[in-house]
């Protein structure tokens, strides 16, 4: 399979954006879990990007989200933060990700996603949620914030991604 295009990544930031923005107040379960599933489109990125462009990439996407949701650069420096570690975590998980094609369910097999995805959604909002807390004041509550929103945006981004995958596999 070929890598996704640059206008093809565009258009799915786009997509995910007009999806995400109107809705990023609205997907809460319980008052606990919320729905970024924004994230997955960085997480998700051509392997090819340097850390620099990844970073800048997070940087504008958090800042897209923050200036929607009248977050004063919480969701950025969540991003960027999670860019940073990005390429690193990946080579962690799998030896040969310089080859992969693509970051998705059908190169990484599933085990390997969740393995690559979670960690980084959960230390994305470890980081958001610490933030907007302005501290480690109620830390039992941010982790289990962190925690099941973790869960919640882990799991829309594999069904998106399983669903994506599947269409193309088909092909």
């Amino acid at each position: 399979m070929n890598r996704l295009s640059i206008r093809e990544q565009i258009l799915n930031f786009f997509f995910l954006m007009l999806i995400q923005l109107p809705l990023i107040h609205r997907i809460t379960l319980f008052d606990q879990a919320f729905g970024f599933f924004y994230v997955g489109f960085l997480l998700l990125l051509p392997v090819n990007i340097s850390r620099s462009y990844l970073m800048i990439i997070g940087f504008f996407s958090g800042l897209l989200v923050d200036v929607f949701s009248n977050t004063p650069g919480m969701h950025a420096s969540a991003c960027v933060f999670i860019m940073f570690f990005r390429n690193f975590w990946l080579s962690f998980i799998n030896n040969d990700w310089r080859e992969l094609p693509n970051l998705n369910i059908l190169f990484l097999k599933t085990t390997g996603f969740f393995a690559f995805i979670f960690p980084l959604i959960l230390v994305h909002h470890l980081v958001l949620f610490l933030v907007e807390n302005g501290g480690f004041h109620f830390f039992g509550q941010i982790v289990a914030r962190s925690f099941f929103s973790t869960l919640f945006s882990g799991l829309i981004i594999f069904l998106v991604n399983f669903t994506c995958s599947g269409n193309k596999k088909k092909a």
